[in-house]
């Protein structure tokens, strides 16, 4: 049996390997690099854990083959649906996505990757993890203590800039979805009394001069697309707002009060920078499968932002 050390040694070797496998994988089918994965660094924590939970759960069951592959299959599955269920309460975003696949439970997990957590079970227990193993018992226990200790402190602090990202984005899109509740509180209100005219989309740039941007120019020019259509929506309801009040005997004060709010917002999409943006674009990029039941509308807007 393998000490603390050793356990937390091959926890990382499978992180590694799989954000290799799933980086790998993103990128070909996106046809650009793609660093996969919730935190910065080379590591895929749901690879390794649920490695270490294959490994414990079929400790006892190693020589037969197909209990290897039904008790690998429930345990990583378990892993898998807690995990995602976790982290999108705390979030509210889902990381990974099952729900076009038939049989899912709540998009977490699905029958097609259960029965491939079981194939990679067998192959993790027969065929990768014997030299594995091999080769972290001949290493002698200082380097693996030194190694296991300098590997978890460097996770951990990867892990708490990548969670501070993720309550960062967690609060932005709290935020627009609050200023798109105001905004179409304040659009169902005048929609009783007068009718809504929709503001044009500016049409992009032509499509040769759109290549030769960069992705980051691309994504600036989105941002102030998206806030410019969100001023002008504003602009367009305080006109609409005004001509109301202006052309009926409502009270001059609700006038006010609408006209303040409307303000409230403009400042509110003002205040947020270009920065702002880019520090959310990046987890994005990282997850760009990623869904929210909370938020959808606010998370498809900045996904779409970084599609174009």
């Amino acid at each position: 049996m393998y000490n603390t050390a050793q356990w937390f040694l091959f926890f990382y070797i499978y992180c590694f390997l799989g954000w290799i496998w799933e980086s790998a994988y993103v990128s070909v089918r996106a046809r650009e690099w793609v660093n996969r994965g919730f935190i910065h660094g080379p590591f895929l924590p749901i690879y390794g854990s649920g490695a270490i939970v294959i490994l414990l759960s079929t400790l006892g069951v190693r020589d037969n083959i197909w209990l290897i592959y039904l008790f690998g299959m429930i345990s990583s599955t378990i892993l898998e649906y807690f995990t995602g269920d976790a982290m999108e309460k705390l979030f509210h975003v889902r990381y990974w996505d099952y729900t076009r696949h038939k049989f899912n439970l709540k998009g977490h997990i699905c029958l097609m990757v259960s029965l491939a957590w079981g194939a990679f079970s067998i192959l993790l227990v027969k065929v990768l993890h014997p030299p594995i193993e091999d080769l972290v018992m001949s290493i002698p226990m200082t380097a693996v203590d030194i190694t296991a200790f300098a590997l978890t402190i460097y996770v951990a602090v990867d892990m708490t800039v990548s969670f501070n990202e993720a309550m960062d984005l967690k609060a932005t899109l709290i935020k627009l979805a609050e200023s798109n509740e105001e905004i179409r509180k304040l659009q169902n209100r005048i929609d009783a009394v007068a009718a809504m005219a929709e503001e044009d989309l500016r049409k992009f740039k032509e499509e040769q001069a759109a290549k030769k941007k960069t992705r980051k120019e691309r994504f600036a020019e989105n941002v102030q697309e998206a806030r410019a259509r969100s001023l002008a929506r504003l602009e367009n309801l305080s006109q609409q707002i005004f001509d109301y009040f202006t052309n009926t005997e409502a009270n001059s004060v609700d006038l006010t009060d609408y006209l303040n709010r409307v303000e409230v917002e403009k400042r509110k999409i003002l205040s947020r920078t270009d920065r702002e943006y880019n520090h959310l674009a990046k987890i994005l990029r990282r997850n760009p499968g990623a869904v929210s039941k909370h938020h959808r509308e606010e998370l498809d807007s900045l996904l779409n932002m970084l599609k174009k």
